[in-house]
This record gives structure tokens, sequence and C-alpha cells, in this order.
């Protein structure tokens, strides 16, 4: 008796680096077809084992994307549906009820991404009850405050990456919160902002696998983000919390992934939790970005990208997960990620002390992100950080300290204005 798995083919809306890889290690002679737009093509990986590849203009309507995969799945029945990115997610739900293949439902998808549709629904489920509302102007910012009074946060309705977000302390930030929204919502499928009161408390994310609407909370991770825009510059895993903090947390992410009617995958969701109240910030239905995953399979055993390739090919999961978690650790008991922040404007000429960095105990990973040749604009979003440093440690004080040292060993110099100089790369902690 063979042990080859049956054929299966496979249809990946977007890209997803080595998730596709991962898939087909999963499940050996897997198929796949490809859907995305023309700027997700270089970045596909292991192009030559893509069974085939259909390019769409990113202004293509939905019901050409749907079109593409019915043509697809009368040329070669598609078996499963997956989108491992947060791009096209309505045009993936969209292809899924049109051919009957198992993914996040439409309503799940447009609650996920719209935030100002995640509260409505939130607050009818009741789970939480922020008042958040769609804004255009400054007029309209200025009749939130009239309800909620100040301060407000700004951001993006589809905000991803930090971009856009500001703090609104009173009247006169009003205009400068809206013109810093804007420039984060440019690229972004809504330009559309929302304002809600801004919540004070301790920021985590929470990183959960769901399967058949069980959900379980592989752990909770410590946010650290800078003052001005919230970008996000450490995290630390598992968060130092009590453990009846870390249940109440647990049962509102249960909470809202049930009522937003999450029923399969990774997810990734930030809260703020208070001294009465644990706040959802937004969710994702993707694994964390900033090395996360990465951070709690160093610690857990968890590879939650591992999880979403197995769930992609319809393997089960979950027993798997809570088995793993339910083990005693023999690594290190803390890890965390720190990132270079450097408070400079223009073109990159050098960066050094990456070796250096390397050498440290603890640390386990450099990367830069930002080289030279590439310009910094300040941290105007995730994306425009310089580098990270990732370290593991006994606790979660000596892994994050390990992470900010690492950090300190690296030095941008920056040409600005014609003159070169050298950068400071740590960013406030928050």
């Amino acid at each position: 008796m063979s042990d080859t798995p049956p054929p299966l083919h496979l249809l990946i809306i977007s890209g997803g680096r080595d998730l596709p890889d991962r898939a087909r290690d999963a499940w050996p002679g897997l198929r796949t077809t490809v859907i995305c737009r023309p700027e997700v093509v270089p970045r596909l990986r292991s192009r030559e084992k893509i069974h085939r590849l259909i390019v769409l203009r990113e202004d293509a309507p939905v019901d050409e994307w749907v079109a593409a995969a019915r043509f697809v799945h009368g040329v070669d029945p598609v078996d499963r549906l997956t989108n491992f990115t947060e791009k096209d997610t309505e045009k993936t739900a969209a292809i899924g009820n049109a051919l009957g293949l198992a993914w996040h439902s439409p309503e799940t998808v447009r609650a996920v991404a719209d935030k100002c549709e995640m509260r409505r629904v939130l607050t009818a489920a009741g789970v939480g009850g922020i008042t958040a509302e769609t804004v255009h102007d400054a007029e309209g910012v200025l009749k939130v405050a009239e309800k909620a009074g100040y301060p407000l946060i700004c951001k993006p309705v589809r905000g991803v990456a930090s971009k856009g977000v500001t703090r609104i302390d009173g009247p006169a930030d009003i205009e400068r919160a809206l013109a810093w929204g804007a420039t984060g919502a440019g690229d972004l499928d809504s330009p559309e902002l929302l304002v809600e009161p801004f919540l004070s408390g301790a920021e985590y994310s929470v990183e959960c696998v769901s399967e058949d609407g069980g959900h379980l909370v592989v752990g909770v991770t410590h946010k650290i983000s800078e003052h001005d825009h919230f970008v996000e510059v450490g995290h630390v895993v598992p968060a130092p919390l009590a453990a009846e903090d870390e249940q109440r947390i647990a049962a509102t992410v249960r909470d809202m992934l049930t009522a937003l009617g999450v029923r399969q995958g990774v997810t990734h969701t930030e809260v703020i939790v208070s001294a009465d109240a644990v706040h959802v910030v937004e969710t994702h239905l993707r694994p964390a970005g900033d090395e996360i995953p990465e951070l709690w399979a160093r610690i857990s055993g968890v590879d939650l990208i591992d999880v979403v390739a197995r769930q992609a090919v319809g393997l089960k999961v979950l027993e798997d997960v809570r088995a793993t978690l339910e083990r005693t650790p023999d690594g290190p008991r803390a890890a965390a990620i720190w990132y270079a922040c450097p408070d400079a404007v223009g073109e990159i000429v050098e960066v050094t002390g990456e070796e250096e960095a390397r050498e440290l105990e603890g640390v386990v990973d450099v990367e830069v992100l930002r080289e030279p040749g590439k310009r910094l604009n300040g941290v105007t979003g995730s994306f425009a950080r310089g580098a990270h440093v990732c370290a593991v440690g006994g606790t979660q004080e000596e892994a994050l300290e390990r992470a900010r040292e690492g950090v300190r060993k690296l030095s941008f110099t920056v040409r600005s204005d014609g003159m070169a100089a050298r950068h400071e790369t740590l960013a406030p902690t928050g």
C-alpha cells in the first residue's frame, strides 16, 4: 500500500513567500495554481513548481478574478483554496463562494478588513463597545469628539503596518492627523479614515489557531510601540502576565473570533488591556509579522507558518498544536525582537555592526531591512524600520535586553543635504 497521498490541486490567490513550498512539503505531489497581481510575480518563490500562473491587473474587478478561477477549475478541478496574504481577500472569498470551496466567508473578510464593520459586528455580539466612526474631514472628527471626548486615535479604515496612525489630543491636532492618515491610506484599498477613543493600557498580540470553529490560543505576545505613531519597535514572548490576565485575554479573543465567523486558520489579534477590560484593536486572518511566529517556534515548538501550510491542504492540526504546547520546553524560556529605527531622513550610505551583533550571547538573528542605497524617512510605519535583532534568554527581561544590546551594535550612516553622518539606531522603549 502506497503512502503517497491522493492528487490535490491548490488554488493560491496572491503569493505567500515560502508558504507554497511548505504546502508542497505537507502534501507531496501537490499541484498549485496562482492568481495574482503583476507586482507579486517577482516575489513568487519556486516559480518553476507552479503549474499555472494567471496575472490580473491591479484594477481588475472581482468578477474577473472569479472568471479566472472558474477557467482554472474547468480545465483542472480545484480541491482547495487559500490566500496567504492580506491582499485580495475579498476576491478570494468571492472565488470560494463561486466554486464551493472552503475559505473565510465574505462577511468575515469584510468585518476583518474594515475596522468600522468589525466594531459594529463585535458590539452587536457583546464583545466590546468602542465608539468608532468613519470620517472624511475635520468636521467628522469633531463630531466623534463631542460623543467620546479626547484623546482619540485616527487611522486608515483598512490600514496595515501601523501606517497613518496618530493620536488626537485636541482640535489643534486634527488637520495633522487627517494628513498623516491620508498618507498611510494612500496605497490601500480604501482611503477612508476611522476615528475612535484612544485606549490606555498595555499592548499585546494574540496568536491563535482555529479549526472547525474551535479556537486555541498559542500564546500572548507583549508589544512595545513608539509614542508618536504607534509603530511597533519590539516584541517579547511569552508576555509577562498573571495567569488571570492571560485567561481573560484568551477568552476575549476566542469570543471575538466566533463573533466574526472565523472557523479556520491562524490569526493575529492586537489588544489593549486595562484594569477592567480587554479591548480588541484589530485582527488579521494571517500569522503575525515581525518574526513573531519564529519567536514562538523557538520557545514552544509550534511553527505557526507550518500550521498555515498544513491547513491550506486540508490537514487537521489542532490536536498536534495542543499536544506540543502541553510539553515542557527544554530550550530557552523567552524570546524577543528589537528594531533599529534611525531617527534620520536621507539615503543610507553604510550599515555597520551586524557581525558584532551576531556574536552576542543569546542573539539568534540579525537582519538589515534598509540597505545602503535605500532611503530613511523617519519612523513612518513598520516597513520603514532599519533592522532587527532577535534573541533568546531564560527570562523575558534577559531576552529583551540581549536583543536591545544587539541593536546598539548597529550603526547607520545616512547622507542628508549632501552630508553623511552616523545615526543612533535604538528607538524609544514605549
